[in-house]
């Protein structure tokens, strides 16, 4: 082969790798984007189904859920978008490159401020239960955290 079929094919094969990368990144983060939103709707027929919340305690927890679904929305538009800035990174750059830093840190402090939203409305909401209540969705909070 000569050199620059070599280099043209050597060039092909990092385009496709880093196509593939981009690919495999966002079809991650779709994975993931759907497994939280099953995850969420599961817990809400579970918080319903388990815990058998008063009148008084719909009413308070509303506003705890609300303001949760919103900062969580936005922060999952956050992890979207660094996904997207990866996948792009990726297929534009090289290893260890800036570009690709710069979409990694964006995107683990995205995940790590949903992380700790979600504690947050875990702790909030158990303020409004009974120590049985409690006792159940700080359970089902610890199983949550070891299957993942």
């Amino acid at each position: 082969m000569t050199p620059g079929a070599q280099r043209l094919a050597l060039s092909l094969a990092t385009v496709v790798l880093a196509g593939l990368t981009a690919w495999l990144v966002t079809l991650s983060a779709q994975r993931d984007a759907a497994i939280r939103a099953r995850a969420a709707k599961d817990f809400h027929h579970w918080m319903h189904e388990q815990l058998a919340l008063t009148d008084a305690q719909h009413e308070a927890l509303n506003p705890i859920e609300q303001a949760y679904q919103q900062e969580k929305e936005q922060l999952q538009k956050e992890i979207t978008a660094a996904g997207g800035e990866l996948a792009a990174a990726v297929r534009a750059g090289k290893s260890g490159s800036p570009e690709i830093e710069a979409a990694l840190t964006r995107l683990n402090s995205a995940q790590a401020r949903l992380q700790h939203a979600t504690l947050a409305h875990f702790f909030a909401m158990k303020e409004h239960l009974d120590p049985a209540q409690s006792e159940k969705l700080l359970q089902w909070t610890h199983d949550s955290i070891l299957a993942q």
